[in-house]
């Protein structure tokens, strides 16, 4: 419309038809070169609204742990010791009619882990940051009384600058996980899948990690 508009402008002005549909050619390729840069913004943005508060249940139901949000933002308060960090709020079943709290623990995570974990014998596993996936302590393991067995950022994990560049950025966060497997518990062991395909396996006891190659691989 606004090219069309131009044109009525300009014949109203009596000038030539082929300066005419010069200026109608400067308008379209404007327009499409906006539209460009427009949706290729798009492709890189992203958006993150305010963490809930969640929780993570043991698979026999004995413990339950509420994560609490912090208030600890984005990339350049990651490391920041004024900020408040999210905190893990410990409930134990009393064997009669509910949970009692038993423990609160302080984490590493400036706003909120993306996945907590918690086994039967309440050791938690938190994953990644609410805001700044990629950034800070992105695999924290906790022992029973809530101390760090093992942290991990995300260079511990891709050590091989190779492998670092090939994943996937936007504007908050650095996409190493594979989002289409979720993690998982099994057998004393955590399993992330990642984007480069396979995962990656963290012993719970120890905070070993080992990379294996599934059948399945991140599309």
């Amino acid at each position: 419309m606004a090219f069309v508009a131009a044109l009525q402008i300009l014949a109203n002005h009596h000038l030539p038809v082929k300066r005419a549909l010069a200026v109608q050619g400067v308008f379209v390729k404007s327009s499409i070169l906006f539209i460009l840069l427009f949706f290729s913004n798009l492709a890189v943005a992203d958006k993150w609204g305010p963490p809930d508060l969640t929780s993570a249940i043991s698979e026999d139901s004995s413990i339950v742990v509420r994560i609490i949000p912090g208030k600890g933002f984005l990339n350049n308060d990651i490391k920041s010791p004024d900020k408040t960090f999210a905190q893990a709020n410990y409930f134990k079943w009393n064997g009669s009619d509910g949970y009692d709290i038993y423990q609160n623990i302080i984490l590493q995570n400036p706003a909120a882990p993306i996945y907590s974990f918690i086994t039967d014998d309440g050791k938690l596993v938190t994953i990644d940051n609410w805001y700044s996936k990629g950034s800070g302590k992105v695999v924290v393991i906790y022992s029973p009384i809530g101390e760090v067995i093992k942290a991990y950022e995300l260079d511990d994990l891709f050590p091989l600058k190779a492998d670092f560049d090939k994943l996937g950025r936007s504007v908050s966060s650095i996409n190493w996980q594979c989002y289409e497997l979720q993690p998982d518990l099994r057998h004393g062991f955590l399993y992330v899948p990642h984007a480069l395909g396979g995962s990656l396996r963290f012993d719970l006891s120890s905070g070993e990690l080992n990379k294996i190659q599934p059948d399945r691989h991140c599309k």
